[in-house]
């Protein structure tokens, strides 16, 4: 792992539900999950963000989210900026502003 500089690879996240209902829920005043230059890969995962995004991914990172259920009453889903993401399957609801954001 390391910082993404060059020849340097990137760090990279994986967080996978071994069963049913999952439930990652993100700080007040926060976002539930941040990916800022790396890689993250999220399974079977319900993500709830109570203010801002469910999940934001930045800088060049990378997020794949397979069979997910996003949320944020307060803000958005998915949130990609100067990045990458990848979605298949699952559910982006119940968002106060955008389901998807890039």
């Amino acid at each position: 792992m390391g910082c993404g500089c060059a020849g340097v690879e990137r760090a990279a996240l994986t967080i996978a539900a071994a069963g049913g209902g999952a439930k990652i829920l993100g700080p007040q005043g926060k976002t539930a999950v941040q990916c800022d230059g790396a890689a993250l890969t999220l399974q079977g995962l319900a993500v709830e963000a109570r203010e801002y995004s469910a999940v934001s991914c930045y800088s060049k990172g990378r997020a794949e989210l397979a069979g997910c259920v996003l949320s944020s009453p307060r803000g958005h889903g998915l949130y990609v900026l100067d990045a990458t993401a990848e979605v298949q399957g699952g559910t982006i609801a119940d968002c106060k502003y955008h389901g998807v954001f890039c």
